[in-house]
């Protein structure tokens, strides 16, 4: 069990969808806002069902499967949600898919299958989730959406173009959603942090390439301290927070000014 810190997110309520293993961001921002005093539910794929069942136990979270390219199950999924919660103050974002092989192809040679897979799972997923969500969240004092993005929506990282695709024109969603749902009140930003060493990161670059990778940006960011799970959740923590006002549509970057450092 997560021991909780009841401060920031106390009496709030909330969903991170796509929690893999405790190597990953989903993982690591449950977690988090747990510990800041949230109610949790997190979603996975079927497939995983078993170890997320352990994590979520370990978490304190009530969890439920999730198929994210069937809408069906994305009913189903909302519904365990809201019989779980009562209600939704926040949705957290962290769905992504790559067919097995596809980012070894150049990115011209990709198919439509392939193609049309990655941008299921990793954009329209969260328009059907906002569209199902949309209902508790408008019964919140303070709804908040933030969809977790990366670097690879505006650089060009090696063995990452079908994702990055995904992850840029997730960016564009959530300022289309930000537009669209900020007169109810419901606000929608995104979150990009820069390379730590997740099992994705090492499923995609190679684990010593993510481990050089996170080193070689640290040496040229401003703070020159590594990313660290903790920088990218407390900044979570804020954003769907009742602290976070008036912010909507953007897309914050947690990378120590590496983004912003031309030399």
């Amino acid at each position: 069990m997560v021991e909780q810190k009841p401060g920031l997110l106390a009496g709030c309520r909330g969903a991170v969808l796509g929690v893999s293993g405790e190597n990953g961001v989903g993982f690591q921002a449950a977690k988090a806002l747990r510990a800041f005093g949230a109610e949790v539910a997190i979603t996975c794929r079927p497939t995983r069902r078993d170890s997320v069942a352990r994590l979520a136990t370990e978490l304190g979270c009530s969890f439920t499967e999730l198929d994210a390219t069937d809408e069906a199950s994305f009913e189903r999924a909302f519904e365990d949600i809201e019989n779980s919660l009562g209600g939704l103050d926040f949705l957290v974002h962290t769905l992504v898919h790559v067919p097995e092989g596809s980012l070894r192809k150049p990115v011209y040679e990709l198919s439509a299958g392939e193609f049309s897979s990655v941008m299921e799972v990793g954009v329209r997923s969260l328009l059907v989730a906002c569209k199902l969500a949309r209902p508790l969240l408008s019964r919140s004092a303070h709804p908040r959406v933030v969809a977790l993005v990366s670097a690879g929506a505006q650089f060009v990282i090696p063995n990452y173009h079908a994702v990055g695709i995904s992850k840029a024109a997730l960016e564009a969603a959530v300022r289309y959603l930000g537009h669209e749902l900020g007169p109810q009140g419901i606000l929608c930003n995104s979150l990009s942090f820069s390379i730590i060493a997740t099992d994705a990161a090492q499923r995609v670059i190679g684990q010593s390439e993510s481990a050089q990778t996170h080193g070689y940006l640290a040496k040229r960011s401003m703070t020159r301290i590594p990313m660290e799970f903790a920088h990218v959740t407390n900044t979570l923590g804020f954003l769907v927070s009742p602290l976070c006002t008036n912010l909507t549509g953007e897309t914050l970057s947690v990378d120590g000014g590496f983004s912003r450092n031309y030399f």
